[in-house]
């Protein structure tokens, strides 16, 4: 017979187990709770979400963006709130849901267009908060980085790449 390890208290959760539900590794279960204002519509939660409860649709004709919750399609996994960058996903935690089912929430996110081309890129109040954190920022990269903000991806791909030629010498 071997034997046994002393068991060394753990700094944590001072000494005690950290239930399954609470491991890094497994999210919380709940309702999911949205908060539209701080919502930027970013899609972290509707990529996480495999059942498909969390839902985004683009309307190019109105330049919005439109984010829907179906509590009914909703396991209650959780795992829309870890990858929030605003927290505004959360849960409730211990609810059941009801008999009834809720009609899906729906919020709507005016979409941003390419200073360049017209295009629609991300919305609105995502381009803000990337603002803001560049802000924080105090560096040359940083403040190259808040002009670009406001053209889409192809246009900023299309402008580091007349630089990138530009700085080489090669011609256009």
């Amino acid at each position: 017979m071997g034997t046994t390890k002393p068991r060394v208290p753990n700094a944590i959760s001072g000494g005690r187990p950290v239930p399954l539900a609470r491991r890094a590794h497994e999210p919380a279960k709940g309702k999911p709770r949205h908060d539209f204002g701080r919502c930027i519509a970013c899609a972290a939660c509707a990529v996480a979400c495999d059942s498909r409860a969390i839902r985004i649709f683009i309307d190019e004709d109105e330049g919005m963006l439109v984010w829907t919750l179906d509590l009914y399609d909703c396991t209650q996994c959780g795992r829309c709130v870890p990858v929030c960058p605003t927290g505004a996903m959360s849960l409730i935690e211990g609810t059941e849901f009801a008999d009834d089912s809720e009609p899906p929430k729906r919020c709507l996110f005016s979409l941003a267009e390419c200073e360049s081309c017209g295009r629609y890129y991300a919305t609105n109040k995502e381009v803000a908060f990337a603002n803001e954190l560049l802000e924080q920022e105090e560096n040359a990269d940083a403040a190259r980085a808040r002009t670009l903000t406001s053209i889409c991806p192809d246009c900023k791909r299309l402008h580091d790449a007349k630089a990138a030629a530009r700085r080489s010498g090669m011609k256009r």
